[in-house]
């Protein structure tokens, strides 16, 4: 279909202000052949990057198979410059971004035009076809180095933003891709399928919610996952694929609606991390919903939690004379290492610290940390010699979560707990305010 689309765009006769191009010898040849390609790397480039002798892969330098160019590539590299100048970068990059990958790299190895274009190739699907990796020379470790080193670069070398689809399919005797760590650094990533039966830890971070495609019978045992709302994505959508996981990592700075009762349970998760932190985090948001995390996880033993807010606009408990929310019918007897980061005069906060507290029988150690969590924010830690955020209303709220935990929390904690509370040191916390 993308050789039907290039060859219309060529069929095109160069009349008055139009550009038009046509095929010489019909359609490309898609077979392979190991021998020199006509391709080779032009050192005098007008844009000073160099032209790889790579149809499939033009930034990826060194030897690899060479499918033949098609018979059109000498009326591209000849017309395809003044053709961008002409008919508009939009229009050609468009068209170029609607070709197979394999047609639209060949295209770029002819064309400087097109290479930039490539570059920002939306749509990846990298398997051992795509990347021409020769399987019948090469033994298992060499080829896992080849697929894991093409890969690696080629992500490398493209600008994050580019990227809306990354399919990566790897099937090859017992070399089997085990660790997987997505970053997308822009906003434009909308798809991950994955297909690697071995794979156990997986990682992404990004800017917005992406679509997984997990293959049936993955079996993760470490999952981390940090986009806004990914805190809600997870107990809606519910991978089957996360129902043997022992770790699990969740980061939103955008968790704008209640976490949602699971369908179903993480079975092994012993280790969960919520992170939350936010410049600001909405006031409707109830603490409370996390419980449902914490029932779908029977055999949960450390929680973490983040929610540390420079600015804290949820109804606190402090000068509240409402009765505390109970939450019965829920047990979380395997627990026993809680810390919460951030901690605040939060009312859903401090009332699910209380359930924890009262539910959770196996519970030895339980930290509420009222600053940053980090060392260097410490002035016992770092080299300012003074404690980070005491200014304005983060310090405020300190001392109005130290004021919480003293009335609410400590006359519930039994003596088997060990309770232990972070605040900025003393000689910082005296200092008078400064509100901002």
């Amino acid at each position: 279909m993308g050789q039907l689309m290039l060859n219309r765009v060529m069929s095109m006769q160069r009349d008055g202000g139009r550009l038009q191009i046509q095929p010489q010898n019909g359609p490309a040849d898609l077979t392979v052949d190991r021998k020199d390609s006509p391709c080779k790397e032009d050192h005098n480039s007008q844009d000073g990057e160099a032209q790889y002798p790579r149809p499939h892969l033009p930034e990826f330098g060194g030897p690899s198979p060479v499918p033949p160019l098609p018979p059109w590539s000498g009326v591209l590299s000849k017309h395809a410059e003044s053709g961008f100048a002409r008919v508009g970068k939009d229009i050609w990059c468009h068209i170029h971004s609607l070709l197979p990958m394999r047609d639209a790299a060949r295209a770029a190895c002819v064309s400087h035009a097109f290479k930039r274009s490539w570059r920002r190739y939306p749509n990846l699907a990298f398997d051992m076809i795509t990347l021409g990796i020769d399987i019948e020379s090469c033994g298992e470790d060499e080829i896992a180095r080849n697929f894991t080193s093409k890969v690696d670069h080629i992500l490398k070398n493209r600008p994050c933003i580019a990227t809306k689809t990354l399919e990566i399919v790897f099937r090859y005797y017992n070399v089997n891709l085990r660790y997987l760590d997505v970053f997308d650094g822009g906003s434009l990533l909308r798809v991950i399928e994955v297909e690697a039966p071995n794979l156990s830890n997986f990682q992404f971070m990004g800017h917005r919610q992406v679509q997984l495609s997990l293959a049936v019978g993955l079996q993760f045992k470490k999952f981390d996952l940090s986009f806004p709302g990914a805190v809600s994505y997870v107990c809606s959508a519910f991978p089957p694929s996360l129902r043997y996981v022992e770790a699990l990592s969740l980061g939103s700075w955008r968790e704008m609606i209640d976490t949602p009762v699971l369908p179903s349970k993480f079975l092994h998760l012993k280790h969960l991390s919520v992170d939350l932190q936010a410049m600001t985090f909405p006031p409707t948001y109830d603490y409370c919903s996390l419980i449902s995390l914490l029932d779908a996880s029977p055999s949960l033993e450390t929680l973490v939690m983040n929610v540390l807010q420079k600015k804290m606009l949820h109804e606190s408990i402090v000068g509240d004379t409402s009765h505390l929310r109970q939450m019965p019918g829920h047990r979380h007897d395997s627990l026993k290492t809680v810390k919460i980061i951030g901690f605040s005069s939060a009312k859903s906060l401090v009332e699910l610290t209380c359930h924890i507290i009262e539910n959770t029988t196996s519970l030895e150690g339980l930290t509420l940390d009222t600053t940053r969590g980090h060392p260097s924010y410490s002035c016992l830690t770092n080299n300012i010699g003074k404690c980070m955020l005491l200014r304005g209303d983060f310090m405020v709220e300190v001392r109005k979560a130290l004021l919480a935990i003293r009335t609410y929390v400590e006359p519930k904690v039994p003596s088997r707990v060990k309770l232990n509370v972070v605040e900025p040191c003393r000689r910082c916390h005296d200092q008078p305010l400064i509100i901002c």
